[in-house]
């Protein structure tokens, strides 16, 4: 069977994960993970105390190559406070595009969330610790996934095993971003220095089941609400 068929298998069905965001044990996000076919999307939405002090309503939407999950086009719609962005960024060719603005890239390029599809569908022991190329927002960057082994996660009292990541991130080159200004979440995910860990579900569905990330001397907590 071909890798190409494989890649249609395991991408036609849709899988759709709630998450509880948190920091030091309070509920600041819903987070809601949607994959189907060739694209996810992201909902992001404040809650609480976070609502009042940085209130969030937020949609990112990615559509990627199913075969290589390469970046094809990304959508978002930013609901921050005072900050309201409706933005599309696709790659056309070898130009990378927004409005009038455009970057040189090629097309064998990822951007952050079909990274993390990559890690979800597709991520193979040839590619632990390897750099891979992939844009932000106009900003070139390159991220690499290592694996710290298998660990056991306690989800509403039942174990998970799970492949556990650790994900580096570093700019390319010196390019600027496309906007002047981006939201919290696009901005905070990529910070050079920060620690990032991801749990991926090792059977089945292999269901991002959490993330740390210590952002800004934040240590935000993402863990899997429908199980």
């Amino acid at each position: 069977m071909t890798r190409g068929l494989l890649s249609l298998l395991t991408t036609i069905s849709i899988f759709g994960q709630t998450y509880n965001v948190s920091v030091h044990g309070i509920s600041v996000a819903k987070a809601n993970w949607n994959l189907k076919n060739d694209k996810i999307q992201l909902k992001y939405n404040t809650n609480g105390i976070a609502d009042f002090i940085w209130p969030a309503d937020n949609i990112y939407s990615t559509v990627f190559d199913t075969l290589n999950y390469n970046f094809i086009k990304f959508n978002k719609k930013i609901k921050q406070g005072a900050l309201k962005q409706s933005i599309s960024i696709q790659l056309s060719g070898d130009s990378l595009i927004y409005k009038n603005d455009y970057r040189i890239r090629s097309k064998s390029i990822h951007n952050l969330f079909s990274l993390l599809v990559l890690l979800q569908k597709d991520y193979t022991i040839d590619l632990d610790s390897k750099w891979l190329k992939f844009e932000h927002e106009g900003v070139l960057l390159k991220g690499r996934f290592l694996s710290a082994g298998l660990d056991t996660v306690d989800i509403n009292g039942k174990n998970i095993v799970c492949e556990q990541y650790r994900m580096d991130i570093k700019k390319e080159n010196k390019e600027a971003s496309f906007f002047d200004q981006t939201d919290r979440l696009m901005s905070y995910s990529v910070k050079e220095n920060t620690i990032r860990q991801i749990w991926v579900e090792r059977n089945g569905n292999r269901r991002i089941i959490k993330a740390n990330i210590l952002a800004n001397g934040f240590p935000f907590k993402i863990d899997i609400q429908n199980e």
